[in-house]
């Protein structure tokens, strides 16, 4: 007995709204040809739909795209790192379980074991007469992160997957599906450990446009790129009785900004950004003159230095891309500036390495380093030169002298505290040489670096309009 099935799939939308409602009208036209036509249809989301980058996700904290999922009409979506990692932990639970499409997640757990908030471990969805279709989705752990940020824990992700699969398929699962949030590089050396078990991983994370499936170990393994930018197709023969697919074949469908939109998806949108409009209309500081991007960012490391009660602040100047206007300053102008998507931390050095890194931001080899990933926004900024808080110096260069922290000459030896973000956490993503060998203390649990900022901003525009009013 033979049934077939067209998996729809995307992934790594990011909140890239303009492609969102054209692929919504190309998925929702595509399944009407396809039912039209008596086919199985399934449409999967690999994760990372939501990005706290954008303001219509941040203002309507994440709600838009429930909406807009569920307007698609998905059956079930992975868990990316951009709905782990910038939400708190209580809007997590929240979100998974408000959404009425199924949120998928095996390899992180709330510390009791139960699963978090409303995710699933495990989905079987029945599709034709006869074919039942067992889902489930890991994301990347990031080593120990969620378990820092949020208290989550971490199973091990293919013991994990192993049993997944054997609680599907001891429920009547004929195929099985891993929407996979680890990234291409790892669905590669994942599929030889799960060959047999697992039929197909419909990948994410990585952005990988692959514009046919890729078969390793007879697994097959697909992904669609980013951004709304395509739409995947996969159609399979399936063997009901020896649960194995007999073929498959697909094709990457791409989407412009030149094809129609879905109008249920332009709705939603509509709603979202009415909403939108009002959050980022509230003024939070009122500048009264022209404030450079290099006194902004010095601005940033002072609130750092005050969030935390550090010793120093530092900031880099990739955190934000320009400074501001004279007059009033919008929640708005402050969230279109400072893109990036930094957790807030405490970390350690000594005097040597503060004094490396006051040398080494006169080093343009390092400051015009091009930074991806990492919660860069946008993708490829330069790291920038880094601004202090609580330590001056004389002269630059090569010719710095009377290196003074917090008014006391420094001392090489000493460790000093730093409130900073989490790129200057790693030397490969900073570039800054002299961030090897800091220590971790502790890091933001729910808010970004963007935030300090602005809670900072709002505090002196509050505390002058009252000064004003005495």
């Amino acid at each position: 007995m033979k049934e077939t099935i067209t998996i729809l799939h995307t992934n790594d939308l990011h909140g890239h709204y303009e492609f969102a409602l054209r692929q919504a009208a190309f998925i929702k036209k595509r399944k009407k040809e396809l039912h039209a036509q008596n086919e199985n249809v399934l449409l999967l989301d690999g994760g990372d739909h939501m990005d706290m980058s954008m303001n219509e996700c941040l203002a309507t904290e994440g709600y838009i795209h429930l909406d807009m999922l569920a307007a698609t009409e998905y059956d079930a979506m992975a868990v990316g790192n951009n709905e782990l990692l910038r939400l708190p932990k209580q809007k997590i639970r929240k979100l998974s379980s408000d959404s009425k499409v199924p949120w998928l997640l095996l390899n992180l757990e709330e510390p009791d074991g139960s699963s978090i908030g409303g995710t699933k471990e495990t989905l079987i969805l029945e599709k034709g007469e006869h074919l039942k279709i067992g889902l489930f989705s890991a994301t990347d752990q990031f080593e120990d992160l969620y378990e820092n940020k949020h208290g989550f824990r971490n199973r091990d992700t293919l013991s994990a997957i192993k049993a997944g699969v054997a609680s599907l398929k001891e429920n009547g699962a004929n195929l099985i599906i891993f929407l996979s949030h680890l990234g291409y590089k790892a669905d590669l050396e994942i599929a030889p450990q799960v060959s047999g078990e697992i039929d197909v991983i419909i990948g994410a994370h990585s952005h990988t446009v692959l514009q046919k499936p890729e078969v390793v170990s007879d697994v097959i393994i697909v992904q669609a790129g980013c951004y709304g930018q395509y739409v995947g197709e996969l159609k399979l023969t399936v063997d009901i009785e020896n649960k194995k697919v007999l073929n498959h074949s697909g094709h990457l469908n791409e989407i412009s900004l030149e094809d129609e939109c879905d109008p249920e998806l332009k709705e939603v949108m509509e709603k979202g950004r009415l909403e939108t409009e009002s959050f980022l209309s509230e003024i939070i500081y009122q500048a009264d003159d022209d404030i450079s991007h290099e006194d902004l960012v010095r601005i940033c490391s002072d609130s750092l230095k005050e969030f935390w009660g550090t010793d120093i602040g530092i900031m880099y100047g990739g955190g934000m891309t320009e400074g501001l206007k004279e007059g009033d300053v919008t929640k708005g102008t402050l969230l279109n500036i400072c893109k990036s998507m930094h957790t807030p931390v405490i970390m350690t050095l000594n005097g040597e390495k503060i004094t490396g890194l006051i040398k080494q931001s006169y080093m343009e080899e390092i400051t015009s380093k091009k930074v991806y990933g990492s919660g860069f926004r946008p993708h490829g900024i330069p790291i920038g030169k880094i601004q202090f808080s609580g330590v001056s110096w004389d002269g630059h260069d090569d010719e710095i002298s009377n290196i003074l922290v917090n008014g006391e000459p420094i001392d090489l030896n000493k460790t000093y505290t730093i409130g900073t973000g989490t790129p200057f956490l790693y030397e490969e993503v900073c570039g800054y040489l002299s961030v090897e060998g800091n220590e971790l203390i502790d890091l933001g649990k729910d808010i970004m670096i963007k935030d300090v900022l602005i809670n900072y901003l709002k505090e002196q525009y509050n505390a002058s309009k009252n000064k004003s009013t005495v």
